[in-house]
């Protein structure tokens, strides 16, 4: 694992106790990668991903709950984010899931259900420019499609 998986697992509050523990690495290759602007998030974007993954956040010491990938599923490069208040993210799908999210400060944030129903939900106040790392993970083991929704206000 390294230096900085290690880190984040700290950062996080998951208690690492040997390089075999996997945790979510914000710097690992995101699956996709997209560009956009504040403007461009006017209208909602919306993405189909696979929710789920093989690490237990609760087996991490995580404060959070269910199971994603070590490699976030999605990085967004936004820009002109400025004059924007808001910067929201859902969740969609038959499973129940959970969003992690690191914002380009470093910044770690978790949901589950904060949205309607079994919808997790994020809203970031006053969003900056630069990466965003998401995870869309699932509460149980067993993943599922899921359509994650990016929008700014």
């Amino acid at each position: 694992m390294t230096r900085a998986a290690i880190l984040v697992c700290m950062f996080l509050g998951f208690a690492p106790t040997g390089v075999a523990l996997a945790c979510p690495d914000g710097d690992a290759m995101a699956a996709e990668q997209y560009r956009f602007t504040g403007r461009n998030l006017w209208s909602p974007e919306r993405f189909r991903v696979e929710a789920g993954g093989h690490i237990a956040l609760t087996d991490c010491g995580a404060m959070g709950w269910g199971y994603v990938r070590q490699a976030p599923d999605m990085v967004f490069d936004l820009t002109r984010m400025r004059r924007y208040r808001r910067l929201h993210l859902r969740s969609y799908a038959e499973c129940d899931t959970v969003l992690l999210l690191r914002d380009p400060s470093g910044q770690w944030f978790f949901d589950d259900d904060s949205g309607v129903g079994r919808t997790a939900s994020l809203s970031l106040s006053d969003p900056l420019d630069g990466s965003y790392a998401v995870w869309v993970g699932s509460y149980r083991p067993e993943g599922c499609e899921a359509q994650l929704t990016l929008e700014s206000f």
